[in-house]
């Protein structure tokens, strides 16, 4: 909840990240404009210039026309009351307090991302996802278990036993059922076989659902290696995405098979009734056994042919459903017998609606890597990598305490390693990062030196390259300034203004007493609507209200063959809140009123209220925001004595030539 306060609190200047290519254009807009530097205005000994005034003001302005000079102004006016509380909030060093530097750390990780990728990989990637996710594939596989870190000799009898496996299936024309079935080391395919069903895009580890989506069907792939090991992939089937679908079931239950044909023939009672015309709610209501559903007419929540833990006999029926409201005859699943109605049915969405929860999608799943190692090719030559002693100078260093996880890091001999920019990075930086990232491995020790190294560049790189995206890209620069200051402010202003008027009861009583007119009740009236079955319901309710009886002595009396025979609603109405009471005259008294759907209603008014000051406490949300409005006048007012303001009034009629 804070953290939507917080953006709140300084939307105005960060309407959205706006991408890199917008941002760049923005300023490309500002800098066409405005190449001169001049004053817009100052405050205490700060000054602000058309440059940074007109981009902050290009960035948050909705469309994209030639400003007036109504709308300079008036954003004139709020960045003025914005820089005065940040330069408040820097004087009192806010900026330096822990847990704002770390919230900063934590937006600048997010907003670094962007530049820490390559578009073009990215948008080959998400294509590829969306492409992908049109299309369902049937694979089965057979797995070789075999360690990421085992050992070189053990990871070729992985891979030969794989390739003699496959060799069965397509040299000796076994069926890959029974080999998988006999022979995979995934526990699974005693029972499967081996088939994983149907799958799109993202539901496999990406090597994975690289190899299936790049086979044709019949075809057993070479060996597929993963963090698991060693797969033979087998492509079944492939097919449409048909979307997703949305239906309600009303099901019988059958919990062993001697209960399988009565469960049937209820079933087939109930789906008789409704195809006599039954209503469908109140057939779930009292006769579907699914407990979790039937309050709400049986619906499920969305799903597709692809969802797990759906049987594959209850997506189909679901998908021959032609129109919203068609059912099923009963079918059967392990669970029990089902009656399925079609509710809603939503198509694959286009690429241009997709694409941004696929790239969300793409930045967390393993084929980013991908990503990753074009970034490094890329800064490596940006930053000016530059190996010197590398590898070789620490490669014999290590024992076999690595392959424990026990390593303690060595003497440096302060052998430079390699150079990026100008920045050394020397053996004891490795020992370093080495004694942080070790852990127990089957690997041979010169193998996993190499790995250790080769991670220790990359990340060297990436982290190189995140430390200096201000001085290389000014938007980056840009937005990290509007995140800082937006934090700072929401941090002040909770301090001087939000939280200061929740926090000071005594300053909010005072104020409410000092403006009491602001917050009056306008006439009122004590009143009771009654709503009544029929007219002559409506007489006999009326002659008893007007005897003196009470609201519940009257419906007492009326309400004894009929629960709902008079109803009604009781408390005090502001003059004009009402449309009824509107039509009737303002003093005690019984009136009748017109019918309204089928009932028949009439008033009565016991007393008239006049004008009086409402209680604090029954209006303290909006006493509240009118009193951080005064403390934020008040605080302004101190922020301008603090910090002269000067507004350059010519030059302000510059910026919208």
């Amino acid at each position: 909840m804070r953290k939507a306060v917080h953006f709140l609190a300084f939307i105005i200047f960060i309407l959205c990240a706006a991408s890199t290519d917008a941002q760049v254009k923005l300023e490309a807009i500002s800098a066409t404009n405005f190449s001169d530097q001049f004053p817009i205005f100052s405050f205490g000994d700060k000054m602000v210039y058309n440059h940074e005034f007109m981009r902050v003001f290009n960035k948050n302005k909705r469309d994209k026309t030639a400003p007036t000079q109504l709308e300079i102004e008036e954003y004139l006016e709020l960045y003025v009351r914005f820089k005065l509380k940040v330069e408040e909030a820097y004087r009192l060093q806010m900026d330096t307090v822990p847990s704002f530097i770390n919230e900063l750390a934590g937006y600048r990780t997010q907003l670094a991302q962007p530049y820490l990728t390559d578009k073009n990989v990215t948008e080959m990637l998400i294509k590829e996802a969306y492409a992908r996710s049109t299309e369902e594939v049937n694979a089965s596989h057979l797995l070789i278990n075999c360690a990421l870190d085992a050992k070189p000799a053990d990871t070729m009898l992985a891979y030969e036993k794989a390739l003699s496996m496959r060799s069965r299936v397509v040299s000796r024309g076994e069926s890959f059922a029974s080999v998988a079935k006999e022979f995979s080391e995934d526990p699974s395919a005693k029972t499967n076989e081996g088939n994983l069903g149907y799958f799109t895009a993202f539901q496999m580890i990406y090597p994975f659902e690289n190899a299936a989506y790049t086979m044709k069907v019949g075809e057993v792939s070479m060996p597929i290696r993963t963090q698991f090991g060693y797969h033979l992939v087998y492509l079944q089937d492939r097919r449409k995405s048909f979307g997703d679908v949305k239906v309600a079931h009303l099901m019988i239950k059958y919990y062993n098979e001697g209960q399988v044909d009565s469960a049937r023939q209820r079933a087939e009672a109930v789906y008789a009734k409704l195809q006599a015309g039954g209503d469908w709610k109140e057939l779930v209501d009292e006769f579907s056994e699914d407990f979790n559903t039937n309050a709400n007419g049986g619906e499920l929540s969305w799903f597709n042919r692809t969802t797990a833990n759906i049987p594959t006999e209850f997506k189909d029926i679901a998908y021959t459903l032609k129109n919203n409201g068609d059912y099923s005859a009963p079918i059967q699943t392990k669970f029990g017998w089902h009656i399925v109605k079609r509710v809603d049915l939503k198509e694959i969405a286009s690429y241009e609606e997709s694409k941004d929860a696929i790239r969300r999608k793409v930045e967390r799943d393993s084929r980013s890597e991908l990503n990753k190692d074009v970034v490094v090719s890329r800064v490596k030559v940006e930053n000016k990598f530059k190996e010197l002693a590398g590898f070789n100078a620490v490669k014999g260093s290590f024992t076999e305490e690595l392959l424990k996880g026990k390593y303690t890091k060595q003497a440096s001999k302060g052998i430079v390693l390699f150079t990026i920019s100008a920045k050394k990075y020397t053996d004891s930086d490795f020992y370093d990062f080495v004694v942080v990232n070790q852990s127990k491995s089957n690997k041979a020790l010169d193998n996993a030196v190499v790995d250790l190294y080769a991670d220790f560049v990359r990340r060297s790189n990436l982290d190189y390259e995140l430390s200096v995206l201000e001085m290389k890209y000014d938007d980056f620069k840009y937005i990290m300034q509007e995140y800082k200051d937006g934090i700072l402010l929401f941090e002040l202003t909770d301090k001087e203004v939000w939280s200061k008027a929740v926090q000071d009861s005594a300053g909010l009583a005072a104020y409410y007493a000092a403006n009491s007119d602001k917050y009056m009740w306008k006439e009122r009236a004590n009143a009771s609507i009654f709503s009544c079955k029929d007219a002559k319901t409506a007489a006999t309710a009326m002659k008893l209200a007007k005897k003196g009886k009470s609201s519940s002595e009257i419906m007492t009396k009326c309400n004894v063959k009929d629960p709902l025979a008079v109803k009604v609603e009781e408390k005090k109405y502001e003059k004009g809140s009402n449309l009824l009471l509107d039509k009737i005259a303002w003093t005690p008294g019984v009136y009748a009123l017109d019918n309204e759907n089928d009932r028949t209603k009439f008033v009565q008014i016991k007393e008239i209220i006049a004008p009086t000051t409402k209680p604090l406490s029954e209006n303290m949300g909006q006493a509240t925001s009118d009193y951080q409005t005064k403390l934020e006048i008040e605080w302004l007012a101190n922020l301008k004595a603090k910090y002269p303001v000067k507004v350059y009034d010519q030059n302000v009629k510059r910026l919208h030539n």
